[in-house]
């Protein structure tokens, strides 16, 4: 499920993982890949074990 800072983007398959101020007062948010197949390679599909 998403958190509130992933609802707000509303970037389907990211999730934020953490938001920081930076000294000059912009924000830096850290995504991740939040869809299991964004991983896999196009060509060939996921890795085994993966």
């Amino acid at each position: 499920m998403p958190n509130e800072a992933t609802l707000l983007l509303g970037l389907d398959g990211v999730s934020v993982v953490r938001v920081e101020r930076l000294e000059d007062g912009t924000r830096r948010v850290h995504l991740a890949t939040a869809e299991e197949t964004a991983r896999a390679c196009p060509e060939c599909g996921p890795s085994p074990g993966r």
